[in-house]
């Protein structure tokens, strides 16, 4: 895959993920999981296909981010195996959001991968924009789940509105992101 096309179908898949990605806000668990893996799928893809467009633009540091990111089905695999395991315990304790770690941790690797983006701009414009499109979710998911595992799986209906507005800017900033990266096609082939 060309270069070019490596960078159209990262935004491809960046819109698509954030499209998965919005299922979380439904609270329904046969919906939010299976879009939960699906979300963490394919963004996955995404940064594999943004790995191949400007691993050469970027520093070393930054095409490592972009392979952690590509973990988060992984994660995902291991925190079902671990529920599939303790049971109703591990639900009792609050480590049921171990079921939604895999979008955080793949958006963990996109926000780490903007911070070097900063430094070595890789991309024609809107180099912060990784950065902005990687941070929503995996700061909100890691404050949540501290407080869960902390109040023992007690979930707090008093912050269910500001989780729902974080989840909808990652759901925008992934969008946008990837819109961005589907338009730099032509940025991308008038500078080759």
């Amino acid at each position: 895959m060309s270069k070019p096309e490596s960078i159209q179908s990262s935004g491809r898949f960046f819109v698509a993920g954030a499209i998965a990605f919005i299922t979380i806000l439904t609270g329904m668990d046969p919906i939010a999981i299976p879009g939960s893996i699906i979300c963490s799928i394919l963004l996955a893809v995404g940064m594999s296909r943004l790995r191949a467009a400007y691993g050469e633009r970027i520093v070393p540091l930054g095409r490592s981010m972009l392979l952690l990111g590509m973990l988060g089905p992984v994660l995902w695999v291991i925190g079902i195996a671990f529920m599939g395991n303790s049971g109703e315990t591990a639900i009792r304790q609050g480590l049921w959001v171990l079921l939604f770690a895999g979008p955080a941790f793949s958006l963990l690797g996109l926000t780490l991968f903007g911070l070097t983006a900063l430094i070595s701009k890789p991309m024609p414009r809107l180099n912060w924009l990784p950065l902005f499109a990687g941070i929503w979710y995996p700061v909100t998911f890691t404050l949540f789940s501290i407080y869960d595992i902390a109040h023992k799986g007690v979930f707090p209906d008093q912050y269910v509105p500001v989780l729902n507005f974080m989840l909808v800017i990652q759901f925008f900033a992934l969008c946008g992101l990837g819109l961005v990266l589907i338009n730099d096609l032509s940025k991308e082939l008038a500078t080759a």
